[in-house]
């Protein structure tokens, strides 16, 4: 044998030996994703829920030698993700992924709402960053990061769906499906830590709603005051030339600048005795308040975070 065949006969031989090991550190990726995946599905520790979703987010299963077709996406491991995690805390279930016959992709629903369902979809400016939404517009009602520990809602989007898209719905059930999303960010707060800005959901008194325009005319207000009037409230001006409208159950909104008068920034305090109600409960509860902000949103609408949904 020639030294330029045996160099052959080891090139190859070196050749097949480098594919069995790819082969094999395939395989192996596949396991470890079906152990990331079995824990998703069934542990009953929220500590290694969280570590499981975080494990699956932008996994990469497939290899050069190993492909797997039938694969669910980073957007389906953060919907089993909080459906599971509502389920471990005890929320009561009013939502749930619809049942699937085969790998597709996943949707979850409202019990007490009408047909839409709801899915993540991929933040194109985060790899880690996933936006929950109607399917039927895509909308962002919030936006989840696993890896950062962040939950951002999205003051238009909720209000365009449920005040507006869902006019005509009942209250009760509207609100049903808000408080399943409060519970689940406060989850992830209180037990995880994470950061979560609440927007037009925080009912903490102190609270202050800063409207986009930062100044508002004048005529906004007085149309405050006359729109209460027909509904049978009154608006009352304060010393610093606030307007407090005191509501049912001892709600007491008040607008007013909480900047100056050379730099405005006009918005709006909720106090409530019990703390319940957030700035999205007054939209859905009275009429007349939810009119004047929709008729005015350019100038009310409540700040979200920009770069987020920009």
């Amino acid at each position: 044998m020639t030294k330029e065949t045996e160099s052959k006969i080891i090139s190859s031989t070196d050749s097949l030996t480098r594919y069995s090991d790819a082969i094999s550190r395939g395989l192996k990726r596949g396991d470890e994703y079906v152990e990331l995946f079995t824990t998703l599905c069934n542990t009953q520790d929220s500590n290694e829920l969280l570590t499981a979703a975080i494990g699956l987010t932008d996994f990469q299963l497939d290899s050069e030698f190993v492909t797997f077709p039938h694969q669910y996406s980073d957007e389906d491991v953060q919907l089993i993700f909080m459906d599971r995690m509502l389920q471990l805390k005890q929320i009561p279930r009013n939502f749930a992924v619809n049942e699937v016959k085969r790998v597709e992709k996943l949707q979850g629903r409202f019990k007490l709402l009408n047909e839409d369902n709801f899915s993540f979809f991929k933040s194109p400016k985060n790899r880690s960053g996933f936006f929950f939404a109607a399917t039927r517009n895509h909308q962002p009602l919030f936006y989840l990061n696993l890896q950062k520990k962040e939950v951002l809602f999205n003051s238009d989007a909720l209000v365009n769906y449920f005040v507006v898209t869902l006019e005509g719905t009942e209250t009760a059930n509207i609100k049903n499906a808000v408080s399943v999303l409060v519970d689940f960010a406060k989850i992830l707060k209180e037990n995880f830590g994470f950061k979560v800005d609440f927007n037009i959901l925080d009912s903490v008194n102190g609270e202050f709603y800063a409207f986009a325009a930062g100044d508002i005319d004048r005529d906004i207000l007085d149309q405050l005051f006359v729109d209460a009037a027909k509904s049978d409230y009154m608006l009352m001006s304060g010393p610093k030339d606030e307007a407090v409208l005191e509501l049912d159950h001892d709600i007491t909104l008040t607008v007013m600048n909480s900047g100056s008068e050379d730099l405005p920034k006009w918005g709006a305090l909720v106090h409530d005795e019990q703390q319940k109600e957030s700035w999205l409960d007054l939209l859905l509860d009275y009429p007349f308040i939810r009119e004047w902000y929709l008729r005015n949103n350019k100038s009310l609408a409540i700040l979200a975070d920009s770069y987020t949904f920009g």
